[in-house]
Formats: C-alpha cells, structure tokens, sequence
C-alpha cells in the first residue's frame, strides 16, 4: 500500500512526516515479529513518523532491530521520549546528565547516530524553562538530535519556553504532543498528563504553526464501544481497573452522542468504523496536526489507514463534536 498524504512539517527535521504516526507504547519482546509486521505495513503504506520512549520498556529496542534488518533509516522519523519519572514529572536533578545518558541510551539501542525528533515526556513546573532548554541545544548543537519537542506540557509553559529561546538565541520545541481526541475525557487518565484546549489550544497552534502530535488520538478505544452507555450506569464487577477508568473518564452523555454520531456517520458514508471516522474528525481539524494511532494487529493499522479516505465536510466536523 502506498500514498499517504504528507503531514505538516517539522522545523528542524528535512524528512516529510506522514499524516498519522505510528505509537509503539506497549510494545514488548515476546512480540518483536508482529511489531515488525505491523511497522512493515505502515511504511509500506506511506507512513514515515514512528513514536517511541525510553519509558516504553522494550520498544526502542524493537524498532532499532526492525531497522537495522530492514536499512531504512533515512526514511523515517523517529520520535523518542526522555524524562519520564517515577513521579511522573520532568526530573528535577541532574537533568543535564540525564538527558546525556538517555540520548546515548536511545543512540545505542535503536542503532543510530541522530534523532530527528528528541521529546520531553514530562514537564516540571518548577524548573524554570532556561535550565531545561539550555541542555537540550547543547544536543541540537552536536547533531545527535535535529528537533526538540514537549509532551504534556500547558500552553503557559510553552510560550514561556519560547520568550526565553527568543531572548537568547536558543531553538524552542519543534512539535508539541498532548492530547486531543473526539472523545473528551473529564480528568487526565494518569498524573501530569496535559489536553489540548479546543479553544485557547488550538489556537496556540494555530497561530504558532506548531504542530499537534496528540497521544491517544482515537481515546484510548472508546470508540470501538466496547464501553458501553448500559456499562457506565452499571459498571459489571469483574471489570478491570483500566475499564473502570475508561468508564469514569470517558463516560458522560456528550460522549455517548459523539459515538452514536460516528457510527451513524460511518455507515452512511460506505461502512467505515466509529473509530475511523473519530481519527478523520482529528484530520479534518483546522489544525497543524499529526495523530499518533496505536494499532496492535494488521488489521487494526489497516483501519487507521482506512480513516484517511474518509473526507468529511466542515458541517460534519461541527456536528461529530455535537456543535451544530
């Protein structure tokens, strides 16, 4: 398969990202052939941005053993995380070193000489902004690295971030990935983690020209209505703890209506999935934006390349986020 549109483009990185990234958290060892396969179809269908972390256990190690058999480097984007604390908060001591160990660390396992796009997976409120971006242009600065990015981050932070590049001389974050789906979750699933405002957020990118790279684009599966209406007023008790969160987080009214609107919509326009139309409803934004999906089998990536066909008018975005 080929023929991914292109996605917007990141300053610093002269590689063209594709119009969805392809997510690697969860990735683990004993599925390192299947992981392969699922990275073999994406960029056979045109897909170039892979996002990864040190703190996604095994799965750097298996995107650096999937290149270093396939020799396609220079055709991908790879995006890795550092930072990622117990606490679930930029560390605050030592970050220098610590963004020297975490670099050489990810050098060595995915077998490569540069990141093209080195993301920090936490913020620190309060670390002042100039101690975080000083050591990570020193990176810039020694080609290891060709873009710095911020996950989770409030938009305060970043333009703060940005006075103080502009004022010394420094490059600020090429990408911003927090999150943002169709699906609005009331609270932050985990500690520290950031949305993007519909409103002030989007707005921020708008003007910047920033681009979007949202975690969790497709809400963590809500969806594919494996949680249903009847679930959330009853919750059965054998349900996990992650259901009962999904339950807790995504469950509301609006929501329920956005997923009866997606598939309403799916059906009439040749039979795509809810989760299909949620991921076009991401692409048709008046955004800068480039999803991360994370699909787990062949045909879960097939779906996520599936979405990009689906074309979707301004009414039908206004109306999908119950805005008509």
């Amino acid at each position: 398969m080929t023929g991914m549109t292109p996605g917007p483009s990141i300053y610093g990185v002269c590689k063209t990202p594709s119009r969805i990234a392809l997510g690697m958290s969860g990735c683990g060892s004993d599925r390192q052939d299947e992981w392969h396969r699922l990275l073999d179809v994406f960029t056979e269908a045109g897909g170039t941005l892979i996002d990864t972390a040190r703190g996604y256990g095994t799965s750097e190690d298996t995107l650096g053993s999937w290149l270093a058999t396939r020799g396609c480097r220079d055709d991908v984007i790879i995006q890795t995380k550092c930072g990622l604390s117990p606490e679930c908060i930029l560390p605050d001591d030592n970050f220098p070193e610590m963004v020297r160990e975490e670099l050489a660390a990810s050098l060595r396992v995915l077998g490569t000489d540069y990141i093209d796009v080195y993301m920090l997976h936490r913020d620190n409120q309060e670390k002042p902004v100039g101690e975080i971006l000083e050591p990570l242009n020193e990176a810039l600065d020694t080609g290891a690295i060709h873009a710095i990015a911020a996950s989770n981050w409030e938009y305060r932070r970043l333009d703060e971030a940005n006075e103080y590049a502009d004022t010394h001389g420094l490059r600020s974050f090429s990408v911003v990935s927090n999150n943002i789906s169709l699906a609005r979750p009331a609270a932050a699933f985990y500690q520290g983690l950031v949305s993007t405002d519909r409103n002030a957020g989007e707005e921020w990118h708008r003007s910047t020209g920033v681009p979007l790279i949202p975690w969790s684009s497709q809400g963590r599966g809500f969806f594919v209505g494996r949680y249903t209406r009847d679930m959330w007023h009853s919750p059965p008790p054998d349900l996990d703890g992650f259901g009962r969160q999904m339950l807790r987080l995504y469950g509301s009214d609006d929501n329920y209506s956005r997923l009866q609107r997606a598939e309403t919509l799916g059906r009439e326009r040749g039979g795509y999935t809810a989760m299909e139309v949620g991921l076009a409803w991401l692409l048709h934004r008046d955004l800068p934006i480039i999803p991360i999906v994370g699909p787990k089998a062949p045909d879960e990536m097939a779906s996520c390349i599936n979405a990009l066909s689906l074309e979707l008018t301004d009414e039908d975005v206004l109306s999908l986020d119950l805005r008509d």
